[in-house]
C-alpha cells in the first residue's frame, strides 16, 4: 500500500473509441441476427418476405433497447 487512501472520483468515466465501436457492433448484429432468423424461417416455412420483415423490426427494436439502455448507464 502507499499510503494513499483511494475515493472513488465523482467524474463520469470518459467514452474510450471502442465502447462507442461496441455499441455500433452491438447495434448492427443484433438487426442481423434477427434478420438472418428471419430469413431462415422464410425458407423453412416458404413464407416468402413474412418473417424476414419481422425479425427486422424486432431486432431494430432490440437495438434501440439497447442502445438506450447503454445511454442511461452512462448518464
Amino acid at each position: 500500500m502507499t499510503g494513499e487512501s483511494e475515493k472513488p472520483s465523482n467524474q463520469k468515466p470518459e467514452k474510450s473509441p471502442m465502447a462507442m465501436a461496441g455499441a455500433g457492433f452491438e447495434f448492427v448484429s443484433s438487426i442481423v441476427l434477427f434478420v438472418l432468423g428471419g430469413y431462415y424461417l422464410d425458407e423453412y416455412l416458404k413464407t416468402e418476405p413474412l418473417w424476414l420483415l419481422v425479425g427486422f423490426f424486432l431486432g431494430f427494436l432490440f437495438a434501440f433497447y439497447s442502445l438506450i439502455k447503454r445511454a442511461k448507464e452512462n448518464e
